[in-house]
Order: structure tokens, then C-alpha cells, then sequence
């Protein structure tokens, strides 16, 4: 019985995500992995299966989460997506000091 494994880049291609981040993962600990033949990475299927448990995440998570900055509001079975504030007004002029036009 052979045991299916991932490339870094397969994995980055199933979790929509750079292969430099799984990389990442790996070289932090998160996701376990081993080499084949001294030199190339590869991540056993279980281990991928245990880290999208513990994440939260699985296979289509792009597709199922919200962008990053956007709020989901769920009704009916359906997400609507709303934008946040964009920018803050600027603040006010300190009224209590001199600024450089009054000079």
C-alpha cells in the first residue's frame, strides 16, 4: 500500500495559496513533511487532512470564506459580502498651535 503525498506546489494549487506559504508552514513546524531522496519535500495526505482539521480550513476554503477586509452576512443560504470603511476622515487641525502657514 502506498501512502498519496503532495508536492509544496501541489498543496499550494489544492489550498489556493503560493507554495512559498506551504513552504513556510513546513519550515515553521505547522505541517509536518519529509524529504524523498535527501532533497524533495513532500507532505503525507494525512498530514494535510490533520492541518485543514486543526485550521478550520479543507479543500475549496477560498471559495467558501470571505475575502480578507470584507465582513460576511449570511441569510437565506446566502453570503452577501460588505465592503468596510475604506478610509478615515482626516483629523481635525489641533486649533491650540501654531501651524507652519501661520509663520
Amino acid at each position: 500500500m502506498t501512502s498519496r503525498v503532495f508536492t509544496p506546489s501541489k498543496l499550494a494549487e489544492r489550498w489556493e495559496c503560493s507554495e512559498r506559504h506551504v513552504r513556510n508552514l513546513i519550515s515553521s513546524g505547522e505541517l509536518p513533511s519529509f524529504r524523498l531522496g535527501g532533497k524533495l519535500l513532500r507532505i503525507r495526505i494525512e498530514d494535510v487532512e490533520r492541518f485543514e482539521c486543526q485550521s478550520g480550513a479543507s479543500p475549496d476554503y477560498a471559495e467558501n470564506s470571505a475575502s480578507l477586509g470584507t465582513t460576511a452576512t449570511e441569510s437565506a443560504g446566502v453570503i452577501a459580502l460588505e465592503r468596510p470603511m475604506l478610509k478615515r476622515r482626516p483629523a481635525a487641525p489641533r486649533l491650540d498651535t501654531r501651524n507652519s502657514l501661520d509663520r
